[in-house]
């Protein structure tokens, strides 16, 4: 009996662990399906969009090479009257000052790319510091301002990237919407895949290097169809700023 007994108490811690760890995981699930992302358990994650009850959504760009699209890109979002978020490469920067001055100049937000264009999750602690710091270090030197976000190249991380990256003062930012217009699909595919999917809170990639050459022909019906859907487009500074989420 005793051991009968053992065994259906033994039983018993099964089933109310298995019931609490499948509660876990639902949560878990939760979480992802009301932010747009299915957590990693135990892995930091980066910001990949908002809860806001604003209708907010916040155009960014990538530059890490090319002269082409920058430009054309730039006259579109002034005439259009539209500040969006630069994530911008060391490297390129230092080669396209004026550039870099102009997007500062123009109400945008700046932002890093880090330095080397490489996947950081590969690198070790100290190489992650130093491509954050030489970044940085490189854009403020060219305008005066200190970035605090980034974007690392090819959206790249692990826990240690995101823990270096606080360490030296940046949130680590992502996306939630993939225009894909690096890949040159086609503008009205480009059009569609982020009109269509937009939704506050919603943080857009977009390239403004000379691979995405058909960014620019792209760009005007982007705005137009955000705006029709009742969006407005800001900075991802902007966007954190029309949190909704408890500090």
């Amino acid at each position: 009996m005793l051991f009968v007994t053992l065994r259906r108490n033994t039983k018993t811690r099964i089933l109310l662990a298995s019931g609490f760890l499948l509660a876990i995981v639902f949560v878990r699930l939760g979480i992802g399906v009301i932010t747009g992302e299915i957590p990693v358990a135990g892995r930091l994650q980066p910001l990949r969009r908002v809860t806001t009850s604003q209708p907010m959504v916040a155009l960014t760009f990538d530059i890490s090479w090319g002269e082409n699209v920058p430009t054309p890109v730039l006259d579109i979002l002034k005439a259009q009257g539209v500040h969006s978020t630069f994530f911008i490469s060391g490297p390129w920067a230092s080669t396209h000052q004026d550039i870099v001055r102009r997007i500062v100049s123009e109400k945008h937000e700046l932002a890093s790319h880090g330095w080397k264009h490489v996947n950081y999750s590969q690198l070790s602690r100290e190489d992650i510091r130093t491509n954050i710091f030489q970044a940085h270090e490189t854009l403020q030197q060219i305008t005066g301002v200190s970035p605090h976000l980034i974007r690392t190249p090819n959206g790249d991380y692990n826990d240690t990237v995101i823990e270096v990256a606080t360490e030296l003062g940046y949130t680590v930012v992502e996306w939630s919407l993939d225009s894909l217009d690096w890949k040159k699909p086609g503008v009205d595919t480009i059009v569609s895949r982020v009109v269509d999917r937009a939704k506050p809170g919603d943080i857009i990639l977009m390239h403004a290097s000379d691979t995405a050459a058909q960014t620019p022909d792209a760009l005007p019906a982007v705005i137009d169809g955000l705006r029709a859907k009742g969006l407005q487009l800001v900075t991802v500074g902007e966007l954190l700023s029309a949190s909704s989420a408890p500090h």
